[in-house]
């Protein structure tokens, strides 16, 4: 098959590339003119470049004689102006969309994120038909810009297009540009290994080894009979943050280090939290709330995965303790 990726040059993208080349696919990376795309190139991997932001400057007909979409590919930085993320995130996806339906495309792989989501109570579970948050503008430009994309992206799959959504929680892995591994909501590392962890240690744990993710992008592209499909994706989804620390613990232990964490209660960061958001109300500074989302992550939500296992067929490769095990090496 002939695929097409964004993002080809990020974390995920990257493991999706791998993935189809290992299955024989030709592949396609749209990469940005300042990315490093040398081992792409060395495996054959064929370079378009392009922005996102700018996708009217590749012509109308770029993705014509392609098989399949894999768009993983978005503006995730945490500065900029809305109008930046929009025409990133959101008017990308539509044109992309718009495109891929013109030239007959078989499929199209639209991966968003877990983020989008309402959590509105404690104890919820969250399918793929649970509502958006209700709040986007206090969660940020990116989380924001990723509801519209995906809402663009499940009315394209909900009206028959041969587009799937694949929503993967927090994604780890060495090779991740700022966390690679899942050390918390809100934590804080104080002297040593030890750390501050504001949440319960019952709180579930969304998070998917990237390889995991990966090979779920990937089999929504290439799986018989899952067009129009949304799949939610996480490894574990009752992983608790007890015991995902308690198996960290015991690999730092065989490795002669030692690793400590401390949870402490959400509510005791919530009136500071809530100064500041009037500090920059007042200074103008930013629109979403921090005190927002720090409320919003110690709701405990199980995030359902029922779907991606029964109708994509998708069982996470990587272990828990394999995944650890790899990250810190």
């Amino acid at each position: 098959m002939k695929a097409f990726v964004t993002g080809g040059t990020g974390f995920l993208g990257r493991y999706v590339v791998k993935r189809l080349l290992e299955r024989g696919d030709e592949v396609t990376v749209l990469a940005r003119e300042q990315s490093d795309t040398s081992a792409l190139e060395a495996q054959g991997v064929r370079i378009l470049t392009g922005d996102l932001a700018d996708l009217e400057s590749l012509g109308g007909d770029f993705l014509k004689g392609f098989d399949v979409v894999y768009h993983v590919g978005a503006r995730v930085v945490s500065t900029g102006a809305w109008e930046e993320f929009e025409k990133a995130n959101v008017t990308a996806t539509r044109q992309l969309l718009e495109m891929a339906e013109t030239f007959g495309l078989k499929r199209f792989v639209y991966v968003s994120s877990l983020g989008i989501f309402d959590i509105p109570s404690a104890g919820v579970t969250i399918t793929e038909e649970s509502d958006y948050d209700h709040e986007p503008l206090l969660r940020g430009h990116y989380t924001r810009s990723k509801i519209h994309a995906d809402r663009l992206a499940c009315a394209a799959a909900r009206a028959g297009k041969p587009v799937v959504v694949v929503r993967p929680g927090r994604i780890y892995g060495h090779d991740h540009p700022s966390q690679p591994l899942f050390m918390g909501r809100v934590k804080k590392r104080l002297m040593g290994n030890t750390w501050v962890v504001v949440s319960r240690p019952s709180y579930l744990v969304p998070v998917a080894y990237v390889d995991n993710a990966a090979e779920a992008v990937v089999m929504a592209g290439t799986r018989d009979g899952v067009e129009g499909q949304i799949f939610n994706v996480i490894d574990d989804d009752t992983l608790t943050q007890k015991e995902y620390f308690r198996a960290l613990a015991e690999i730092e232990k065989s490795k002669g280090r030692g690793l400590r964490v401390a949870f402490l209660p959400v509510g005791l960061f919530v009136p500071a939290v809530i100064a500041v958001d009037t500090l920059f109300k007042f200074l103008k500074r930013r629109a979403w709330s921090v005190a927002y989302q720090l409320r919003r992550s110690g709701r405990n939500a199980r995030y359902s995965t029922d779907a991606a296992r029964s109708e994509l067929g998708w069982q996470p490769r990587t272990s828990l303790r394999e995944a650890l095990e790899l990250s810190l090496r």
